[in-house]
C-alpha cells in the first residue's frame, strides 16, 4: 500500500530520523557520564539495573532506527505516536533518578544529576521539535518528576526553589513546543490547502484556467484555447500559433531541457511532464507546467501532440515560503534553547552554591523570557528601547531610584535579546554591589540618537550614584564578560564600563543597522515620561 503523506510530514519525519543517531549518542553518553559521577553513591544493584535499562533502549531504538532506514511510513498519525512512546521511554531513566535520588545525594553529584537532566531536557526538546507531541512528552518526562520531589522538600529552601525552577523551566519549553505546534499546523493546513487549490485547477478545465493545445508537426503549429492571452500573454490569429513563438519564450537555461523532452517521445514513451519558466511579452517571468502526450499512426509517424498547460507561479512561490518558515522556524527554536544551556552552564559555572545558582539562572530565564514575550507581541518586527529598559528594571527598582528618559527608538528583532541581556546584568549587579543596596542610590539611563541614525547609530548611557565605593573585580564573572563582549559580538557596537569610584558607568553605542524604521531622531522625539513608565515607578529624565 503506497504511502499517504504529505511533502510536510515526510519533512518532519526525515528530521528526526536524520538526528536519531546523534540523540542516541549523546544519551548513551550521557549515560555513562552520570553512572560514574553516582558510582558508589547509590546501590549497586539499582544502578546497573537503571543502565540496563538506559542502554537497552537507547540500542534498541539505533537498531530501529537503522533497520528501517529508507522505508516511509504510511501513517504520520502512527509514526507521531510511536516516537512519542519512544520519548517516553528515552525520558523515564533520567526522569526515575531525579526523583528517586534527588535530596539523598551528596552536593557535587546532586549538580551533575540537575545539570544532565536540563541539558537532556533542552537538547531533546530541539532535537524532537519537528514531532511538538514527543517533544513534550521527553522533556515532561525529565522535569516533572524531579520538580514533583524537589516540591515535596518544602522544609529545604533550595529544593523548593529548584523544583520551582524546573516547572518555571517546563512552562518556558512548553511554551516554546506550543509555538512550534502551531506554526506546524499552519503549514500543514498551507499544503492541505495548495493540494486542494491543484485539484480545483483541475476540475477547472472547462471553464478556461488551464491552455489546451495542439501541435501538429507537419505545418508547426500550435493551437491553443482561448484563455491563453491572459495566462501566456501571447497574441495569436484565432488561436493559432508557431510553436516557436512559444518556445522562444521559455526560460533559456529551461529551454533545452522541455526541446529535449519533447524530441525523445515516442510510440513506447509518448508522455511527458515538464516544468519550466516561461517570459511573458510584458516581461514577466511565471512558472508554468505542462504535460503532453504524443499521437503516432501505425508507420510510427508523429501525428500530432496534445496537452494542457497550467500557471503554478502560486504554487512554486508557496513552496519557496514554506521552505523559508520551517528554516526559520527551526533556527528560532534551536537558538532560543541553546541560549538556555549556554546561560545554565556560565551560571553553574560562577556559582557557589545551589541557591545562588537558582536565583541567578532564574533572573537571566526571566529576562530573556521577557525580551522574547516583546518580540512575540510585535510579530519579531523588533521592540522599543524604552520597553526593553522598563522591562529588565521594573523588578529591580523603587520609587525615585532609577531616571530613563530618551528619544522614540525602536530596536530590530536581532538587537532586542542582547541589549536585554546586558541591561539585565547591568541592574542585577547594581542591586547586588552598585547604587541599588543604599537608600539614596540612584540609576540614570538615557539615550540620544543623532539626525543620521541609520549612519550614526544609538548611544545609550548607564550611571550609578550615590551608591558603595566602586572597585574593579579582581576576576570578572559571566554577568562583567557579558556586557562587555555580548554587544560587541552579536551587533558590531562599543562598550565602555568603567568601576568609577562614585559609581559603575557603561556606555554602549549601537550601529545604524540596529536601529528600526520607526526610529525618531532626538529633536523630534516624544520624551518618555513618568506616568508612561508608572510600573516600573521610574521617573523621566532629560535626554543628553
Amino acid at each position: 500500500m503506497p504511502s499517504q503523506l504529505s511533502q510536510f510530514e515526510r519533512h518532519q519525519l526525515d528530521v528526526i530520523a536524520r538526528v536519531t543517531p546523534h540523540a542516541m549518542a549523546g544519551h548513551l553518553l550521557n549515560t555513562t557520564v552520570q553512572a560514574v559521577a553516582l558510582a558508589g553513591s547509590i546501590p549497586n544493584t539499582q544502578l546497573i539495573v537503571w543502565c540496563l535499562y538506559s542502554y537497552s533502549i537507547g540500542l534498541f531504538l539505533l537498531y530501529r532506527h537503522v533497520r528501517g532506514r529508507g522505508r516511509v511510513p504510511r501513517s504520520f498519525e502512527r509514526a507521531a505516536r510511536r516516537a512519542t512512546i519512544y520519548a517516553l521511554l528515552l525520558a523515564l531513566p533520567w526522569g526515575s533518578m531525579s526523583a528517586l535520588y534527588l535530596g539523598a545525594l551528596a552536593h557535587d553529584e546532586e549538580l551533575i544529576l540537575v545539570a544532565l537532566a536540563v541539558g537532556m531536557a533542552a537538547s531533546g526538546t530541539v532535537l524532537l521539535s519537528a514531532l511538538p507531541a514527543a517533544a513534550f512528552a521527553y522533556m515532561s518526562g525529565i522535569l516533572i518528576p524531579g520538580a514533583m520531589k524537589c516540591l515535596l522538600l518544602v522544609n529545604q529552601k533550595g529544593y523548593l526553589l529548584l523544583g520551582v525552577l524546573a516547572v518555571s523551566y517546563w512552562w518556558f519549553l512548553a511554551a516554546l513546543i506550543t509555538k512550534v505546534t502551531r506554526e506546524i499546523r499552519e503549514r500543514k493546513q498551507a499544503d492541505v490547502a495548495l493540494k486542494e487549490s491543484e485539484a480545483e485547477l483541475q476540475e477547472a478545465l472547462t471553464a478556461g484556467h488551464v491552455v489546451a493545445f495542439t501541435w501538429d508537426p507537419k505545418t508547426a503549429l500550435s493551437r491553443r484555447s482561448q484563455n491563453a492571452p491572459q495566462i501566456l500573454g501571447l497574441e495569436s490569429q484565432q488561436g493559432v500559433e508557431r510553436s516557436n513563438d512559444f518556445l522562444a519564450r521559455v526560460h533559456r537555461q529551461d529551454r533545452g531541457c522541455l526541446a529535449a523532452q519533447i524530441a525523445a517521445l515516442s510510440p513506447e514513451n509518448p508522455s511527458y511532464l515538464a516544468s519550466f519558466r516561461f517570459i511573458r511579452p510584458d516581461g514577466q517571468e511565471i512558472w508554468l507546467e505542462e504535460t503532453g502526450k504524443a499521437e503516432f499512426d501505425g508507420q510510427r509517424r508523429y501525428v500530432r501532440l496534445k496537452g494542457l498547460t497550467r500557471d503554478i507561479t502560486e504554487r512554486k512561490r508557496a513552496e519557496e515560503r514554506q521552505r523559508l518558515l520551517i528554516r526559520e522556524l527551526d533556527h528560532r527554536v534551536k537558538n532560543a534553547l541553546a541560549s538556555v544551556a549556554t546561560v545554565a552552564q556560565r551560571t553553574r559555572e560562577g556559582s557557589a552554591s545551589m541557591d545562588e545558582f537558582l536565583q541567578v539562572f532564574d533572573g537571566r530565564i526571566q529576562s530573556m523570557a521577557n525580551a522574547h514575550a516583546l518580540l512575540s507581541r510585535n510579530h519579531w518586527h523588533g521592540v522599543r528601547l524604552a520597553d526593553v529598559v522598563h522591562s529588565e528594571l521594573a523588578p529591580y527598582v523603587g520609587a525615585g531610584c532609577a531616571a530613563v528618559g530618551g528619544p522614540e527608538v525602536m530596536l530590530t528583532a536581532e538587537a532586542t535579546q542582547p541589549m536585554a541581556i546586558v541591561l539585565h546584568e547591568l541592574v542585577t549587579n547594581a542591586s547586588k554591589y552598585g547604587a541599588l543596596t543604599t537608600p539614596q542610590g540612584r540609576i540614570t539611563v538615557r539615550w540620544d540618537l543623532p539626525q543620521e541614525h541609520m549612519q550614526a547609530g544609538l548611544k545609550l548611557e548607564w550611571i550609578e550614584t550615590g551608591g558603595p565605593p566602586c572597585r574593579l573585580p579582581s576576576q570578572p564573572g559571566y554577568g562583567t564578560r557579558a556586557i562587555r563582549s555580548l554587544v560587541p559580538y552579536e551587533l558590531a557596537g562599543t562598550v565602555d564600563l568603567a568601576f568609577a569610584a562614585d559609581g559603575v558607568r557603561c556606555t554602549i553605542e549601537l550601529p545604524g543597522n540596529c536601529i528600526g524604521k520607526d526610529a525618531r531622531p532626538a529633536d523630534a522625539a516624544r520624551e518618555l515620561n513618568g506616568a508612561r513608565l508608572s510600573g516600573a515607578r521610574l521617573s523621566a529624565a532629560p535626554s543628553p
